[in-house]
C-alpha cells in the first residue's frame, strides 16, 4: 500500500490540476467577497463561500484523477505493476482526499486574509456568532464541508469507474451540488407522509455542510438530527467505497 501511495502522490504532484484547483478556490474566495453587498459576518463565518468551492473542484478533480488512467490507457500498467486492485483504488482515494484537506487549509489562511483585508479587525474571531463565535462557526462549516467532499469523492470515485466518462461525472456532481437540497426538500414536501425515510436519501446529505454550525436552523430542513446526518454521510461514504471498489476490481483491460 505505501508504494502505491507514493506513486500516485508522484503523479499527482506532477500534474497540473494541483495548483490549478488551489487558485481557483482562491479566486472564487475572492468573488464571493467582492460580488456581493460587502462583508460581513454570515460570509466570514461560511469561509468566503469556501464549502461550495471546495465541493465543486473536488469534484473535477476526484473525478479526473481517475478518468485519465482510462483516457491515457495507463490502467493496463498500473494492474500489472500492483498485487492488488483495491489497493490502487484506495491509494488514490487517499491522495485526493488528502488534496481536499489540503484545500480546507488553504481557504482557512485565505479567509483569515481576507477578513484582515475588507474589514480589518470590524468582527473578532471569538466574538459571539450563531450558537459559538465567529472562528467556531467557520470551523465548523469546514468540518461539515470535510464530511460532505468524502461524500462527494466516494461518489465521484464510483461513478468515474462505473461508466469512465469525466464530463458526465462531473455534470452529475455539480447537479448535486447545486440541484440536490432543492430536489430532495421538494421530494419530502410532496410525500410528507414518507419523510422518516426520504430524509434519509443520498440527496439530503448535503446539509452536513452547514448544519455542523446551524442545528437548529437545517434540522428542521435537513429532518435529521446533526448525529443522523452526520451517521447518514459515513454510511453513504463506506458505502460508495466497498462498491466503487468493487467494480474497481473487476476491471478488465
Amino acid at each position: 500500500m505505501q508504494n502505491n501511495l507514493k506513486q500516485e502522490f508522484f503523479k499527482f504532484s506532477h500534474q497540473r490540476i494541483p495548483i490549478v484547483g488551489i487558485i481557483a478556490l482562491i479566486i472564487l474566495m475572492l468573488y464571493s467577497a467582492v460580488s456581493g453587498s460587502g462583508v460581513n459576518q454570515a460570509l466570514i463565518a461560511q469561509g468566503f463561500g469556501a464549502g461550495q468551492w471546495v465541493t465543486i473542484i473536488m469534484i473535477t478533480i476526484s473525478s479526473t484523477f481517475v478518468a485519465m488512467e482510462y483516457e491515457n490507457n495507463t490502467i493496463a500498467t498500473l494492474f500489472y505493476k500492483s498485487s492488488s486492485k483495491a489497493k490502487i483504488y484506495m491509494a488514490k482515494f487517499l491522495i485526493i482526499v488528502l488534496y481536499g484537506v489540503a484545500l480546507l487549509l488553504v481557504s482557512i489562511v485565505t479567509t483569515m486574509i481576507f477578513k484582515v483585508t475588507f474589514v480589518g479587525g470590524q468582527y473578532h474571531w471569538i466574538e459571539a456568532y450563531q450558537q459559538s463565535n465567529l472562528i467556531g462557526t467557520l470551523f465548523l462549516n469546514l468540518i461539515g464541508t470535510f464530511i460532505y467532499v468524502l461524500f462527494i469523492v466516494s461518489f465521484a470515485f464510483l461513478l468515474i469507474t462505473l461508466i469512465k466518462n469525466n464530463p458526465a461525472v462531473v455534470g452529475i456532481g455539480l447537479a448535486i451540488v447545486f440541484l440536490g437540497s432543492p430536489f430532495s426538500s421538494m421530494i419530502m414536501s410532496g410525500f410528507s407522509a414518507w419523510i422518516p425515510i426520504l430524509r434519509w436519501n443520498p440527496l439530503n446529505m448535503i446539509y452536513v455542510m452547514n448544519q455542523m454550525a446551524m442545528p437548529r436552523v437545517f434540522a428542521k430542513v435537513s429532518y435529521l438530527s446533526t448525529f443522523q446526518i452526520v451517521l447518514g454521510n459515513i454510511v453513504y461514504i463506506v458505502g460508495f467505497i466497498l462498491v466503487g471498489c468493487l467494480l474497481f476490481k473487476k476491471q478488465r483491460v
